[in-house]
């Protein structure tokens, strides 16, 4: 295979190469014990942009490339003008990024209750508005001080202490 396609190398100085193309040829042939490889000397005054160019080309089909420093350093255009593919772009996921947004200042009831002791969030659910209102009575929940506005009127969040006391009265009443 070398002699159908031979490194290609980049003159450094004191003798030395930089291979611009064949890396994995050339990491290949020295686990084999290859002390020699046949190569293509490039001339010193080839532009670094031609280098990444014939890098790139020579990676299309069968080498490696750090395809995040690409998309994110190269020009793409340039890079897919040379046969390199990218993933298409996902769309832009609208709720999560409406759900990301969110925060307390925005929400109408509190992602995560102000409080200095850990808690836990109760979700009740009511399929209608009988059993929403008769619990809403059972906890006292008719007549309630909005913790954002302080207007009173019925609600459907409540403390836990606030549900302690309503189950004490009820205990008590019983």
């Amino acid at each position: 295979m070398l002699q159908l396609r031979e490194l290609i190398v980049f003159p450094y100085p004191e003798g030395r190469y930089l291979v611009v193309c064949g890396n994995l040829r050339l990491r290949a042939c020295k686990e084999l014990g290859y002390k020699e490889l046949p190569c293509k000397v490039l001339d010193p005054s080839t532009d670094v942009k031609k280098l990444r160019e014939y890098a790139t080309k020579d990676n299309v089909n069968f080498g490696e490339n750090d395809m995040d420093v690409m998309a994110n350093e190269w020009d793409k255009d340039e890079l897919q003008d040379w046969g390199v593919e990218f993933a298409p772009e996902k769309p832009a996921d609208e709720f999560k990024e409406r759900f990301d947004a969110i925060t307390d200042e925005c929400a109408v009831y509190p992602l995560i209750p102000k409080f200095d002791e850990k808690h836990e969030l109760f979700i009740i659910s009511s399929a209608n508005e009988v059993d929403s209102n008769w619990l809403r009575e059972r906890l006292g929940m008719q007549r309630m001080r909005s913790y954002k506005t302080g207007k009173v009127s019925k609600s459907n969040v409540i403390d836990i202490k606030d549900v302690r006391h309503a189950l004490e009265d009820s205990d008590s009443k019983s």
